[in-house]
């Protein structure tokens, strides 16, 4: 079947070709159409309670979240100020709040400047009236808007909600020309921070990370295979599908409407790292084939039919890994199993299709210029390289039970660091330390006690009913009584609006209604329906078991809240929108990691239908998957919304290489080959070596990108890749001398 296959490609590759360059054509016009996308809600399925609350919360209370913008005095250089205090930058502040208020998506501005306005009813004129004001404010009121040490100041930009990326960027940008046309003094520096800030900022690392480790990533490859080809226009040649294969994936993704987001971000360099392995093992054996004397269509006609019965099951086994990331509950999983699944089914079509066309014009062309065919060698085999794996196979040959006793050991290592994994999917955790973003957030954090905030939705027939606010005030005491274990240090509500207004919570409900109907900043939805109690606290600052602690008691106190029957108490917010999606998170990466087993084992034994070979293929896979997250347990990386699927993408990846070695072996065994395991590594090892630097080489790129995320997705494929490569190395060639060593004649030189 694959023989008469081969034999069409071969013969059509002309009009193969052509295909192919029709599709990269329309993948260019789709490449234009590319979309990035960093809201959380997309991450998150949409018929989960707490995404339908978050929408609740922006559509009912123009929930956008805020911005800060955190004004602090950087420097002490003569002829500039040197305390927050001084009346320059009060002017400052209050002519960015201005400019701020202009802006359709702002609804609120507190800052500094507002307390002189209301107070003194202009602004202050030296510094005595500054520091008049600020000793008539009681002491949680200052210590919310200026630093102890009077350096650092707030402003809180209160938005209506910002969705999508071109949205997000012209909001930051908007904000940033004010700060920057604002007649700010000198040695006053100025960031501004909070959801829009470090959204802005990742997806600004997205774009630029996208590119970035796709150009490293082919830089890294096209080095390895200049080396191991020995000359450039060879090195080119498995470049040229997999250059096919990735266009049409990203044309693909446009024109499909599948976004750019903190998971698919990863599939350039990936799809460069794994799909020129598909490439190079087509092309050794080509040239393995031509070292042999065969004609260019012979050679090529055997290089698609042999490779191609490992590079299909190595194909169905990866596509059934990435399969499993479309079992996932979180979209943005789901979005990267399309995508992997059709990035390497181009890229491994590319490399069957394009690769013998490629490769058969380059040596016509070559004999055109020197008059006659030049038989390839490359150093995969031959040198350093061959000798290496011929002594490879005759010391696993010879020695199969110690080899595995080595592996046993490795295991057990490892095995310790698996039991050290956490799970963080805090974005601000996403981007890296040193981001002006993220530093000034730390800064609200050390000198006001922390601005991350959650929302508790309260929902009843009319929540001015005199039994609710009076539930409401309860239910904010008890928060602030246990401020020592949750962190909290504010919260507001229409109760409190009531207690400013009387002292205490009328019996009479039009008492309230009156207080309320005012308007006083009261959260409340339009029909009386709804309303917000708005807890204010340093949650997303904290490390990630104490973070899922402090949501946890929040969901604890909304469903034990003592409140009339029928009202509804429910947490929102970005914060808690993090902990849900750390939540699914954990429940995706044991399903997604066991079906993706389970579906690898299921296409080895359906494709072998030989349980001992089929162990010896698959045992590898497990190695390199324990492996890996004892490498993530050891080096402190955890799994994130990005790594949810790593273990499932290392299994389909990992299985590849014993299969790779497993199918040689067979091959040869059966042709009477009297040393089998010596000529299956040294056939496939430097193939399977190529394709496990190339694919790394693509995963270590991503350590370019600027997104913490990324560096540990890239680093822990890595890992990955060389693990199951060793494991294949070592543990396949073992388990097929012991289950067939007694069978090989002259097995023993």
């Amino acid at each position: 079947m694959l023989k008469r296959v081969a034999r069409i490609i071969v013969e059509y590759r002309a009009a193969f070709a052509l295909i192919a360059i029709f599709l990269l054509i329309v993948s260019l016009y789709g490449i234009q159409k590319l979309e990035f996308e960093s809201d959380i809600t997309k991450q998150l399925p949409e018929d989960v309670d707490a995404v339908k609350d978050y929408i609740t919360l922006q559509n009912t209370f123009q929930g956008g979240g805020s911005t800060l913008i955190i004004v602090k005095v950087g420097s002490i250089e003569e002829g500039g100020v040197y305390d927050i205090r001084d009346p320059q930058v009060i002017e400052a502040l209050y002519e960015l709040g201005q400019r701020l208020r202009e802006h359709e998506y702002v609804s609120d501005v507190v800052s500094l400047a507002d307390i002189y306005i209301q107070i003194l009813g202009r602004l202050p004129e030296n510094e005595e009236e500054v520091r008049f004001v600020l000793d008539m404010l009681p002491e949680e009121a200052k210590s919310g808007l200026i630093s102890s040490d009077y350096m650092t100041t707030m402003m809180v930009v209160e938005m209506s909600p910002v969705a999508g990326s071109r949205a997000i960027t012209r909001v930051y940008e908007d904000i940033q020309r004010d700060i920057e046309e604002t007649n700010f003094p000198k040695n006053v520096e100025v960031v501004q921070t909070g959801n829009v800030g470090i959204t802005y900022r990742i997806l600004l690392m997205l774009q630029n990370d996208l590119s970035r480790t796709m150009a490293i990533a082919f830089l890294f490859v096209a080095a390895l295979l200049l080396y191991f080809y020995k000359s450039p226009l060879k090195a080119i040649i498995p470049l040229i599908p997999l250059v096919f294969g990735l266009i049409m994936t990203l044309g693909f993704m446009g024109l499909l409407g599948i976004p750019i987001d903190m998971a698919t971000t990863v599939i350039g360099a990936m799809i460069v790292g794994m799909g020129i392995d598909y490439g190079v093992h087509v092309t050794n054996r080509y040239y393995e084939e031509r070292a042999r004397g065969k004609p260019l269509g012979e050679a090529a006609e055997e290089a698609i039919a042999e490779t191609g019965k490992a590079l299909l099951g190595a194909a169905l086994t990866t596509i059934a890994g990435f399969a499993a990331l479309g079992l996932s509950v979180l979209p943005s999983l789901q979005r990267l199993s399309v995508t992997l699944i059709m990035g390497l089914s181009l890229a491994a079509v590319n490399a069957v299709v394009v690769t013998p066309a490629v490769i058969m014009l380059e040596e016509d062309l070559m004999k055109r210029l020197v008059g006659h065919y030049e038989v390839p060698e490359i150093r995969a085999h031959s040198g350093i390289v061959a000798r290496a794996f011929h002594s490879l196979g005759k010391g696993v040959r010879d020695h199969p039970k110690s080899a595995l006793g080595i592996m046993l050991i490795l295991t057990m290592v490892f095995a310790y660091g698996a039991t050290l994994v956490t799970t963080e999917v805090r974005l601000e955790k996403m981007v890296p330390s040193g981001i002006p973003e993220i530093e000034a957030l730390r800064d609200v954090r050390y000198e006001f006690g922390g601005q991350d905030e959650v929302d508790f939705i309260v929902k009843a027939e009319d929540v001015r009913d005199p039994s609710v606010v009076r539930a409401i005030y309860r239910f904010e005491r008890e928060l602030m009584a246990d401020s020592y274990y949750n962190n909290v240090f504010e919260t507001s509500s229409i109760a409190d609006v009531v207690v400013r207004e009387y002292g205490y919570i009328p019996e009479d409900k039009e008492k309230i209604k009156e207080v309320l109907e005012e308007g006083q900043g009261a959260p409340i939805s339009d029909d009386y329906s709804t309303t917000l109690i708005q807890v204010k606290g340093n949650f997303g600052g904290v490390n990630p078991d104490d973070f899922r602690r402090i949501m946890h008691y929040f969901e604890g106190e909304a469903r034990s809240a003592d409140f009339p029957p029928g009202v509804e108490v429910r947490p929102a917010g970005d914060d808690y929108l993090n902990y849900v999606l750390d939540r699914y998170t954990n429940e995706d990466l044991s399903k997604v990691s066991t079906y993706g087993t389970l579906f690898v084992v299921l296409i080895v034994l359906i494709l072998f239908r030989k349980p001992l070979v089929s162990m010896a293929m698959i045992l590898p896979m497990f190695l390199g998957a324990l492996w890996t997250v004892g490498y993530m347990g050891l080096a402190g990386i955890p799994f994130s919304q990005t790594l949810a699927g790593v273990i499932s993408m290392i299994v389909g990846l990992g299985v590849d290489y014993g299969m790779h070695l497993t199918h040689r072996f067979l091959e040869e065994f059966e042709e009477g080959n009297p040393h089998p395991i010596v000529t299956a590594v040294e056939g496939v090892g430097p193939g399977i070596l190529v394709g496990a630097l190339t694919t790394a080489g693509g995963f270590l790129a991503l350590l370019a990108g600027e997104l913490t995320a990324i560096h540990d997705f890239g680093k822990t494929l890595a890992v990955g890749i060389f693990a199951s490569m060793l494991a294949a190395f070592i543990v396949t060639p073992a388990l097929l001398q012991i289950f067939y060593g007694k069978k090989v004649r002259g097995d023993k030189e």
